[in-house]
C-alpha cells in the first residue's frame, strides 16, 4: 500500500474503527468497502495517507447515521489510541506539562491537524486546527478530537475536569443536549477556532502516572520517533520501524518488507548512507540499554530479553563493547548495583 501526502497513525484509525464498532458497525465492513487491506491486530501497515484515513471517517460516519458520531468517539478515548505520545503525557508533571506534550508530539498520531495552546486570563485554550490535504474535515472529525481532549485530561488526573467554554467553528448538531452532556457547558458555534478553555486552577492538576524519570524516558523515546518520522532518510526509515515494534527481533527481511521494497534494495540504500541493517540495530540496541539501565530498576536479566539477547552473558560482552564497562558498573556509578 503506498501513500502520499500527510499520514495519520494506525492506532488514530483503529479508534476510529472502534467507535464505529461501538456503535454496531463491524470495522470489516468499513474497510472491505473502502477495499482497504489492514492488518489492525499488528498495526500495519504504521500509517495511512490522510486521505484513505477521511475516507474511512465518511464511511463510518455514514454507516452509523449517528449526528454525534464525532462526540460519542471522544469520549470512548483510550490511552492506545495515542501510542508514545500517551506515555509522555500520562508521566507529565502537571496537566498543563501533558497539554504541551501532546500538542508537540501530535505528528506521531496525524499530520492532519495542529493543536496549540493559548493562555487567556485565568485560562488556557487548547485549539484544534484542521490541514486537510483536499478533503475538508468533518464536524464529526473536529468534535471527536475537542471531546477526546477533555476525557484524555479526567482520565489523567482522575477527577472531573469541567471547562470554561468550548467553541467550534462549524455549524451545531441538531440537539444541544448532546453537547451539555458531553462539556457540562454548551459550545459556541460557528467561532474563529474550534478548541476548549481549561480554567488554570486544573492546570497544576498532577497527573495520576506522573514519574519524572519515566517521563524523560517516555520523552526521550518520543523525541527520536519524532526525528524519524520527520526524517526522509532510509537509516530513520528503518529506526522507526524497529522502535515502533517495541522489541530487536526484526529481521532485515521483516524490515524491508515492512517498507515495501527488496532485501537487496535496502541493503544498497542503507550502504549508500555509508551504514547497514546490523549497524543500525546495534545502534538502537546500544540506545535502548544505556536508557533501561540508569532510569529503569528492571533486573539486568530483563533488560538482556528486553533487548533481544537471549543470554546475559551476550549483553554483558555487549555491554562491554559499547560503554567499555559492565552493566553492573554502570548501575554502580549511579549508586545502584545488581549481580546477573
Amino acid at each position: 500500500m503506498k501513500y502520499t501526502g500527510k499520514r495519520v497513525s494506525i492506532h488514530w484509525v483503529k479508534a476510529i474503527l472502534a467507535a464505529a464498532e461501538s456503535l454496531g458497525i463491524m470495522p470489516n465492513k468499513i474497510l472491505a468497502e473502502l477495499r482497504l487491506n489492514l492488518d489492525l491486530e499488528h498495526n500495519q501497515p504504521g500509517f495511512l495517507s490522510l486521505e484513505q484515513t477521511q475516507a474511512i471517517w465518511q464511511k463510518a460516519e455514514a454507516l452509523s447515521a449517528n449526528p454525534y458520531f464525532g462526540l460519542h468517539m471522544g469520549t470512548r478515548v483510550r490511552p492506545s489510541y495515542f501510542n508514545a505520545v500517551s506515555y509522555v503525557a500520562m508521566t507529565s508533571d502537571t496537566l498543563l506539562a501533558a497539554y504541551g506534550n501532546f500538542t508537540r508530539f501530535l505528528p506521531l498520531i496525524s499530520e492532519g491537524a495542529v493543536m496549540d495552546m493559548v493562555h487567556e486570563g485565568q485560562s488556557v485554550w487548547v485549539r484544534f486546527v484542521p490541514r486537510p490535504d483536499e478533503t475538508p474535515f468533518s464536524r464529526h472529525q473536529v468534535e471527536s478530537v475537542v471531546a477526546l481532549i477533555l476525557t484524555f485530561s479526567r482520565w489523567l488526573v482522575g477527577e472531573e475536569i469541567r471547562p470554561s467554554a468550548v467553541h467550534f467553528s462549524h455549524n451545531p448538531g441538531p440537539d444541544m443536549a448532546e453537547y451539555r452532556a458531553v462539556f457540562g457547558v454548551e459550545p459556541q458555534f460557528n467561532q474563529e477556532f474550534s478548541g476548549i478553555q481549561i480554567p488554570r486552577p486544573f492546570l497544576s492538576r498532577v497527573p495520576i502516572e506522573a514519574d519524572p524519570g519515566l517521563n524523560a524516558l517516555h520523552k526521550s523515546h518520543a523525541e527520536q520517533l519524532l526525528a524519524a518520522h520527520q526524517n526522509t532518510s532510509w537509516e530513520a526509515k528503518v529506526i522507526q520501524i524497529i522502535i515502533e515494534s517495541g522489541h530487536f527481533a526484526l529481521s532485515r527481511e521483516q524490515v524491508a518488507e515492512r517498507l515495501n521494497i527488496s532485501t537487496r534494495t535496502l541493503q544498497r540504500r542503507l550502504q549508500e548512507e555509508h551504514t547497514s541493517f546490523l549497524e543500525v540495530m546495534d545502534a538502537q540496541r546500544k540506545q535502548k540499554a544505556e536508557a533501561l539501565i540508569y532510569r529503569t530498576k528492571k533486573s539486568l536479566k530483563e533488560i538482556a530479553l528486553d533487548l533481544g539477547f537471549a543470554e546475559p552473558s551476550t549483553f554483558y560482552r555487549a555491554c562491554h563493547r559499547w560503554f567499555d564497562q559492565t552493566p553492573n558498573a554502570m548501575r554502580a556509578a549511579h549508586g545502584e548495583s545488581e549481580n546477573l
